[in-house]
């Protein structure tokens, strides 16, 4: 959210499928698809224009003849066809979606996001509809396998949490909220994107401390200016290196104004439209609503547990704190608090100075190339699987793309679109572009980053991000192989979902894994004191960091539990970074303007700890018994990954665990008693 047929193209493949005489029936047996991109039809704003409104009616058309259906609906009668249409529907709008995050062309890039929107109503139209909701309450699915009813059961509650049971007037005021809330979304996503801001610096001096790659990279313009972006490969190693604190502030107070001021009434129209959409379709708030189907059930339950992470962290948040003040003072004895753009670079000074941890000479063994080779071998040899080149087209020279196999079985293709660009998506994200369908269709991804190209050196935090992100693409290829598209792929509980992407964080911890792709440009491996180091410091930071992150997490809720009147966004975001940080906001800034998540997300940042709490749990069988174990790979490949959404996610963890789920490894390494 991850070529010679067009994925889009396929959408249209599935309809004619399904629209044979008009009649659902035609459906029951389709055809393997394997899908493909051609982005030589696509490759302009006109012809993604064209296709997607020609897609548009072909859903229309499969969508009116699913609604007039008179017979009686059974699974293989009406629900295989429904599904094709969902499944359609989520292929043509994923690829529009994510061209429009990555595609170089600007204009496409519009186009891409005119055809989501035209898309999301199709898709508010279906999930508004009596007559599927009435068809598919009438399945009799007592006799049908437990994936199926699971399917069923849980199209039915997407229906009800729509409010498909309300009267005509109330589903037509849904159906314009819903339309909104996709183009507000648009827009707020779009200003965070095309809002790139500079750091001017006037000598190569300014650039003291850091790295001689970056320097070299960043030389003086015909202007003699030397120009940072707040783009991850240029923001991340100044604020950690740079020596001139005056330039780090300058360089944080730009970070911090992105998407400001445009963003303040967008957002106050997203968070608007969703408080009436709650309230008509029966929730007090945004949140009630969007946390109805999750693991959490409710925004009380997100409340408390975020309560239950402050209060593991507040000792070691504070330690962590003093350590930092403490080496401030070395250098300015006159400080009397550490600065938000401070924070990073102090850091980096302590894990030099008590852990023995350089992070210039960390990032020295660390490439592009070498990294994501050693990524690709490690989820091979974990489990089992073999990565090829996939021969096809691309959006753009530096995307390569990839197929996996299962033996001599091709279960799933994906894209690395790893460096960055002008007008493409800022941070890193796993992009859907096809969701899996056993039998019908494979699963394609693809990851979407902004790291430092081929042999340029990465700061390790990049890779700790790489693996985050793999683990969702592999997570999305095994698991789009379940016979229905609600339970395939990643479709489970949202508060589960990050949870694979933070296990595969894990393995950089591992000698044996890092050190087979860690080499400097010598060719000589990671030191193995000098990853003890780096393990010993690992959680150092960990309460700073969590502090930080559940600051996120309660912005987000307070946001969207009440009432929009009752919230002032930069009043509520400095009252929670000071309640649950040490730093105050940086005046003039207004992060909540760039913090994408308060669309997709919503009120859900939460998920990020509640999936880690989960991800620490499960880690356990690894610790126990190694983390190079196969047999441990292929039992969470099998039980949790495999599974998609086919179970509850409970289910999954708890079948993998042999045991209840238990919140207490994570409360452990909060409060520094376990790793």
């Amino acid at each position: 959210m991850t070529k010679k047929t067009s994925i889009l193209l396929l959408g249209a493949v599935f309809l004619a499928a399904c629209s044979q005489g008009d009649s659902p029936e035609a459906a029951a047996d389709l055809p393997v698809r394997y899908a493909v991109i051609d982005l030589a039809e696509i490759g302009t704003a006109g012809a993604l224009t064209d296709r997607c409104e020609n897609e548009e009616a072909r859903l229309r058309q499969h969508f009116a003849t699913l609604e007039a259906y008179s017979g009686t609906p059974t699974i293989d009668s009406y629900y295989r066809s429904l599904d094709s249409l969902y499944s359609s529907l989520s292929t043509v709008s994923f690829t529009a979606g994510s061209l429009a995050g990555v595609h170089p062309d600007k204009e496409l890039r519009d186009a891409g996001d005119a055809c989501s929107q035209l898309l999301a109503k199709v898709a508010t139209d279906m999930s508004l509809s009596r007559p599927l909701y009435d068809a598919v309450s009438q399945l009799d699915v007592a006799d049908a396998e437990a994936p199926t009813r699971h399917s069923v059961e849980k199209l039915l509650l997407s229906f009800r949490l729509a409010g498909v049971d309300k009267d005509d007037a109330t589903r037509e005021r849904i159906r314009q909220l819903n339309d909104d809330i996709v183009a507000v979304g648009q827009e707020w996503d779009r200003n965070i994107r095309e809002d790139v801001r500079y750091l001017e610096l006037g000598s190569v001096d300014d650039l003291a401390g850091l790295p001689d790659d970056y320097v070299a990279a960043h030389q003086p313009d015909e202007a003699g200016k030397i120009r940072i972006s707040p783009q991850y490969p240029d923001v991340f190693p100044f604020f950690e290196y740079a020596d001139r604190d005056d330039l780090r502030k300058e360089m944080a107070t730009i970070y911090g104004q992105r998407g400001y001021p445009q963003n303040e009434p967008v957002l106050r129209r997203l968070i608007e439209a969703r408080y009436e959409l709650a309230q008509l379709i029966g929730f007090d708030n945004y949140a009630e609503l969007v946390t109805a189907d999750k693991m959490s059930g409710s925004p009380e339950r997100v409340a408390a547990f975020i309560e239950e992470l402050k209060g593991y962290t507040g000792e070691v948040q504070d330690r962590e704190y003093d350590m930092l003040l403490a080496r401030l003072r070395e250098d300015d004895p006159s400080a009397e608090r550490v600065e938000a753009w401070q924070r990073t670079y102090l850091m980096g000074k302590v894990s030099r100075e008590q852990y023995g941890v350089d992070s210039k000479i960390v990032r020295e063994y660390f490439t592009y190339n070498n990294s994501r080779d050693g990524i690709l071998s490690l989820v091979q040899e974990l489990f089992g699987v073999r990565i090829e080149p996939w021969d096809t087209e691309t959006w753009h020279e530096d995307v390569e793309a990839y197929s996996l196999f299962d033996g001599d079985e091709e279960i799933g293709r994906f894209y690395l679109d790893m460096h960055p660009r002008e007008g493409k998506f800022q941070h890193a994200a796993m992009f859907p572009f096809v969701n899996g369908i056993t039998g019908q269709q494979l699963p394609v991804a693809g990851l979407i980053c902004n790291f430092p190209r081929g042999d340029e050196a990465m700061q390790f935090s990049q890779v700790v991000t790489f693996l985050h992100e793999f683990g969702h693409l592999i997570h999305w290829q095994f698991a789009g192989h379940q016979a229905w598209n609600n339970i395939s792929g990643i479709n489970t509980e949202w508060d589960f979902v990050e949870a694979p992407s933070q296990m595969l964080q894990e393995w950089v911890w591992d000698y044996e894994t890092v050190s087979a792709f860690a080499r400097n440009g010598d060719g000589e491996a990671l030191p193995a004191d000098l990853h003890a180091a780096m393990v010993a410091e690992r959680d150092f930071g960990l309460g700073l960091g969590t502090r930080r992150q559940l600051s996120f997490a309660a912005l987000s809720l307070a946001i969207y539990n009440r009432a929009p009147d009752q919230v002032d966004f930069d009043t509520l975001s400095k009252k929670i970074a000071t309640e649950y940080t040490r730093f105050e906001p940086i005046e003039g800034t207004h992060g909540w303007a760039a913090f994408g998540h308060l669309n997709g997300y919503s009120a859900i940042y939460y998920t990020y700890q509640w999936s880690l709490a989960i991800a620490t749990d499960m880690f356990t069988q690894f610790k126990a018994a190694g983390l190079r174990n196969v047999e441990v790979a292929g039992a969470y490949k099998d039980k949790v990954l495999a599974a998609g959404g086919s179970r509850p996610a409970e289910d999954l963890v708890t079948d993998f665990l042999g045991r209840e789920i238990s919140f207490e490894p994570y409360a452990d390494r909060l409060r520094g008693e376990g790793t």
